[in-house]
């Protein structure tokens, strides 16, 4: 009987797992100004070829950008804020060949451990595909956006 218990209560955790349904206190960032955020809404296939988190931008996301970027606690800036957001409401990405679209519908792909140099600080190199640039890990560059990205489509590449 503890067994079937213990088999059920594992069983259950795993449904409740593959369900999808995020955790909104890990948000994901559209921009490097603080409060730049979105709540997850659901997630499929975290780590496989065909990961999927899909996001919305909430009264409270817009609110933390307005107290935490501009200090500002108005019901105006937030209704500002939710109508000046305006971008795709998932990411996908394909966590075997290590490449992701963001929230603006652009490529990226993870080369793995940067060569460091005076002009490289990030930890991983990271390529816009367009254009082939290596993101160099300051914010202006956008690495922090995806990188956060990668690491929420797929865990365990990026630590």
């Amino acid at each position: 009987m503890k067994l079937f218990g213990c088999v059920s209560a594992v069983l259950a955790m795993a449904i409740s797992a593959s369900a999808g349904w995020a955790d909104d206190h890990d948000p994901i960032y559209y921009g490097s100004r603080a409060g730049m955020q979105l709540t997850i809404v659901s997630t499929e296939g975290i780590g496989t070829a065909n990961a999927k988190i899909h996001v919305r931008h909430t009264p409270k996301d817009a609110k933390a950008f307005c107290v935490q970027y501009n200090s500002d606690y108005s019901m105006a800036c937030v209704k500002q804020t939710m109508a000046l957001v305006k971008i795709d409401d998932y990411v996908t990405g394909n966590c075997v060949k290590r490449t992701w679209l963001d929230l603006s519908n652009e490529k990226f792909a993870f080369l793995g451990p940067a060569k460091k140099s005076d002009e490289m600080i990030a930890d991983y190199a990271i390529k816009r595909v367009k254009t082939g640039e290596i993101l160099d890990g300051t914010m202006a560059s956008g690495y922090w956006v995806e990188l956060g990205i990668l690491q929420h489509l797929c865990p365990g590449i990026a630590k």
